[in-house]
């Protein structure tokens, strides 16, 4: 069986099992062993991870600790153990961390405490004693006595919760030598407040470095990840033995999910997956699933591949725990796609070209919960705009680019809600300074790095509509945009409230010591997440032809096209995705049609002439023209996704 590091290609099955669902039939009633078998040999998935424990706490499997199921037919997980391990497929557990209702209504002294004085109905304490009665027994349950390959455990950084139990507050003071006053810092106003959530993120580092060191010693080779941890929601350095890293996407817009959050995970440089839902879980505004056509699943997977990275798809199992068959057959196109696109994908590394700054110091400050997505909806965003402008875009956290900023020839830093450290903001100045190209969004950003002595000022613009101009021409709209002071440098766009009117610069490019900085004075990311205008990608085209010349460049394509520059077995394997669709749209749920991208031309910059470039995986050689050090080709058509390799 392959390991995690080895896996291409999973399905994911749970059912957050509770009596109330199950309706009096016992788990694994209706599990049928054929239709295990038949998983294994029509799709090949390299693992399948099923339910053992979901958010409400009840164990799906016949636990020797007390909180299993009432009923059971047989054994279920002994039946998908030995049959998974017949077939060659690794099993992974999906259980439920630091969120455990049954665990919290009956242990409410170890649930967390909130600011209210109340106990949390979800989240248990990480400094408490959950893990140890009750998570750590289980999973070595799981992994000695059944022989699991290892665990995806949910609800965990994200569920984690800031804990004002009095055991709590007695030890962040002894640890960090600060008296409360009894004061607790529950609010951000509150003095004290960003220090107490950072002990609380501390205590869960500690709490999943616990459980995954207690497995590791009592199954070698056990593999553990902690879902979403290390990620975009917890953007900080792997400080736990975790094996690999992992999440499932937004299912209300999984497309621009998989390229923002993959791009944030892959930075990491440690075996990673994404998983997407099958369905919708919002329908006409209501609750409700609704099955994905398989070319939107494809599209999803197709963002996360491109970046070198593993993926699995989400379907559920009955409330008895039994495979929804006639979904998972539907899936043989999925496992199709994925076999045919592995050579040319997997564990691929990106070619370092523009590289997006997403802070820790920022994501922390803004989050409403220890780690979250909340306001993210600004960093999305620009990460949907470098992409559908046809620009190779990664993501990093600031001790990725403390390491090898150097290698960038742009970093873009976005509007930002509570700022970056004063090292921070110098070492970019810094990395201008000595010949790199900065791209800054927004106008608290921009207020931040002209205090800092960037070459520019930022005035207030009116509040409200401003119209975008461009030689005169109007050309879009922006909301509360500033205006640039500079004594030299190169108008993009001004911002008026009159066309007829001479407007003010918005958007420049700037000399900084012997390199550049592009300074845009409107919150670009969240306009175009929200409300996108053809405007916001001229713009960030405009803005980065200033900065940097690409490995690949887009010269033409109708429709939306994504470029991933990945080099794998020493070949530049160009990704290009079909961005196209409603993916974004909130009232279209379903769609079984994605508009092509056509007429592509490409322009590759290579070292010398390559003796081929082939689209894969359909093997076709391309015609291509060479001419000052560039390679130039052209694609008629790009359904989905597709990948030039350049043989050099």
């Amino acid at each position: 069986m392959k390991r995690r590091s080895e896996s291409f290609f999973g399905l994911h099955f749970d059912f957050h099992a509770t009596p109330e669902g199950a309706k009096g039939v016992p788990v694994g009633k209706n599990l049928k062993e054929e239709e295990i078998r038949e998983i294994c040999r029509t799709l090949k998935p390299d693992f399948i991870q099923i339910d053992c424990k979901g958010h409400p706490g009840w164990a799906s499997y016949p636990a020797s600790v007390g909180n299993a199921m009432p009923s059971f037919e047989g054994d279920p997980l002994a039946l998908w153990r030995r049959v998974t391990k017949e077939e060659g497929v690794a099993l992974y557990m999906h259980y439920s961390g630091v969120i455990d209702r049954k665990y919290a209504a009956e242990h409410p002294e170890e649930a967390v405490l909130n600011a209210d004085g109340t106990r949390d109905a979800d989240a248990t304490r990480t400094a408490g004693k959950y893990a140890d009665e009750l998570m750590i027994p289980q999973l070595t349950e799981l992994a000695v006595k059944y022989g699991v390959d290892g665990v995806w455990v949910d609800g965990d950084c994200w569920g984690s919760k800031a804990d004002f139990d009095p055991r709590t507050v007695k030890e962040f003071e002894k640890e960090t030598g600060i008296d409360l006053q009894g004061k607790l810092p529950a609010k951000r106003e509150d003095r004290y407040f960003e220090e107490y959530r950072e002990f609380c993120r501390e205590l869960f580092r500690r709490y999943v470095r616990k459980y995954t060191d207690a497995l590791h010693a009592a199954k070698p080779g056990f593999q553990v990840a902690s879902n979403w941890s290390y990620t975009d929601h917890m953007p900080e350095e792997v400080t736990s033995g975790v094996d690999f890293l992992s999440g499932d996407l937004s299912p209300l817009d999984s497309f621009a999910s998989a390229r923002y959050a993959g791009r944030a995970i892959a930075s990491q440089e440690h075996t990673w997956d994404l998983m997407s839902w099958n369905f919708r879980h919002v329908f006409e505004g209501k609750p409700g699933h609704v099955p994905k056509h398989p070319v939107q699943i494809l599209q999803e997977a197709a963002a996360v591949i491109s970046l070198g990275g593993g993926f699995q798809n989400y379907i559920t199992q009955y409330s008895e725990g039994s495979p929804r068959m006639a979904e998972i057959r539907r899936m043989k196109a999925l496992a199709d796609f994925m076999r045919a696109r592995e050579p040319f994908s997997f564990r691929g590394k990106a070619v370092h070209q523009a590289v997006l700054l997403l802070s820790t110091y920022d994501r922390h400050r803004e989050s409403d919960s220890l780690y979250s997505r909340n306001g993210n909806e600004k960093i999305m965003g620009l990460t949907n705009l470098f992409c559908d402008a046809g620009h190779s875009l990664e993501i990093a956290e600031e001790h990725t680019l403390a390491r090898n900023r150097y290698d960038y020839p742009v970093i873009a830093v976005p509007e930002l809600f509570a700022g970056l450290a004063p090292e921070t903001v110098k070492a970019l100045l810094s990395y201008a300074e000595e010949g790199g190209s900065l791209l800054l969004v927004g106008k608290k950003t921009l207020k931040l790095f002209s205090g800092a002595g960037a070459p520019f000022s930022l005035e207030e613009g009116k509040a409200g509509r401003s119209l975008l101009t461009r030689d005169g021409v109007e050309f879009g709209a922006a909301f509360d945009a500033g205006t640039l002071v500079f004594e030299e440098g190169e108008t993009l766009m001004t911002a008026t409230g009159d066309e007829r009117e001479e407007g003010k610069p918005a958007a420049a490019v700037l000399p900084c010591g012997k390199g550049k900085i592009a300074a845009i004075a409107f919150d670009l990311g969240s306009a175009y997440h929200f409300s996108s205008q053809y405007l916001h990608r001229t713009l960030i085209r405009d803005a980065l032809d200033k900065l940097y010349t690409p490995l690949v460049q887009v010269e033409k394509a109708t429709g939306l096209l994504e470029i991933v520059d990945l080099r794998k077995d020493g070949r530049l394997m160009i990704q290009m995705v079909n961005a196209n669709g409603n993916h974004r749209a909130a009232n279209i749920a379903t769609e079984d049609q994605i508009p092509p991208c056509l007429d592509i031309v490409l322009s590759i910059a290579l070292p010398e002439k390559p003796r081929s470039l082939t689209l894969e995986p359909e093997g076709k050689k391309l015609d291509f023209t060479w001419a000052d050090g560039r390679a130039r080709v052209g694609i008629d058509r790009l359904d989905l996704h597709g990948v030039i390799v350049a043989d050099e």
